[in-house]
């Protein structure tokens, strides 16, 4: 399809644009269902190639990122940002947590909790909850290294005087509930409070968890946990790259990375009902249900070609999805399910994307150990 240049209507548009890569960020956020913003969107990513962004590096080795999975931001404390590194199976991983991002007066703390061995092996995601505490997914078999299938979420605590901090005697780490039903999760994203969603890699199903009450910081008990599977919508892990999972801003659709299948589902979680009791696995659970009768169906198809999709983000009814292979963040429209554009990153290894309170994506390249922000020109 050959480019068509804008209208001097549409190039006012366009100018506001440039506040933010995707809405006007100067006044109010214009809507996206009117038939200029449709056209318009576009157009603005079309002309990328004669004005390509500016990639703006945050973090390097030089503040301790290595290898990151994944990026978020905590809502409770202005232009937080933490990235979480991979690390080793048997050293854990590890977390930075940038303050003033962005500015001339960032700082940033690098941790690692004293028992990540087993509470962060090979961290694959991070999400926040809108209380502050955050939780992580990790890419192992088992969090023992002992051969079993004892693994799954961690919840931790935002709180900086809990995290990577001794607990006292007779804890174990910092950590505050983990449940372990889920080898080799690939993506978390939080529902609220203390209810994430997972990509369970070894199961190959999405899964809901509950830690329902904390079990303080250190401490062990959890038999409030509840874990619900989706069983029957399977999907398949990329073992080397992550599966990242984002709601919509109703919580209504969850949206998926399936890397395996190299393609983009969505899962209604307003929909669901319980199947049957499933048998205790490694620990005693208040609930472990099968649901079914819900509703799903596919965003981007395996036949868009994806490489290796892994970052995922919406912002409106605009879905983006970064390819680690290509190093490109595509853009598709949710409501026709159409690509819109691309933005070619510099390097290939981009993992997890996020868009910020500024309206810019974010993004980690595991490949070269860097955190970069995307500003328009």
């Amino acid at each position: 399809m050959p480019l068509q240049f804008p209208s001097v209507k549409q190039s006012a548009l366009l100018l506001c644009l440039t506040c933010s890569i995707f809405f006007c960020s100067c006044g109010k956020e214009r809507k996206n269902n009117s038939a200029e913003n449709t056209e318009i969107i576009p157009e603005f990513y079309s002309n990328l190639t004669k004005n390509p962004p500016v990639f703006v590096e945050i973090g390097n080795a030089s503040s301790k990122i290595s290898n990151p999975q994944d990026l978020d931001f905590n809502p409770t404390r202005e232009n937080e940002l933490w990235v979480i590194n991979k690390g080793t199976e048997n050293s854990g991983g590890s977390t930075v947590m940038f303050t003033k991002t962005g500015t001339t007066s960032q700082k940033y703390d690098y941790r690692q909790d004293l028992n990540a061995w087993h509470f962060m092996s090979l961290p694959s995601a991070i999400s926040f909850s809108s209380t502050g505490n955050w939780a992580t997914t990790a890419n192992v078999l088992d969090a023992n290294h002992s051969g079993g299938t004892y693994t799954g979420p961690t919840l931790w605590s935002g709180d900086l005087n809990i995290y990577a901090k001794y607990a006292g005697p007779g804890t174990n780490g910092s950590h505050l509930d983990m449940l372990h039903g889920s080898p080799y999760s690939m993506g978390i994203e939080s529902e609220f409070s203390n209810v994430y969603w997972l990509l369970d890699g070894y199961n190959e199903e999405i899964v809901r968890y509950d830690f329902v009450g904390d079990h303080g910081p250190g401490n062990h008990n959890h038999d409030d946990g509840k874990i619900h599977r989706y069983s029957s919508l399977k999907v398949k892990r990329d073992p080397s790259v992550p599966s990242h999972l984002v709601f919509d801003s109703n919580k209504e659709w969850l949206y998926i990375v399936d890397g395996g299948n190299k393609r983009i589902l969505r899962l209604n979680v307003l929909t669901g009902e319980k199947i049957r009791e499933l048998s205790q696995i490694n620990e005693v659970l208040s609930e472990h249900w099968e649901i079914g009768k819900f509703s799903w169906d596919v965003v981007v198809p395996s036949e868009v070609g994806l490489k290796q999709p892994c970052g995922i983000e919406i912002k409106d009814n605009r879905l983006f999805v970064s390819d680690y292979e290509t190093g490109e963040i595509i853009c598709f429209n949710i409501d026709t399910k159409k690509e819109i554009g691309r933005i070619k990153t510099p390097a290939a290894g981009i993992m997890g994307i996020k868009i910020g309170a500024d309206g810019k994506l974010w993004y980690v390249n595991a490949a070269n150990s860097q955190v970069y922000r995307i500003d328009p020109q």
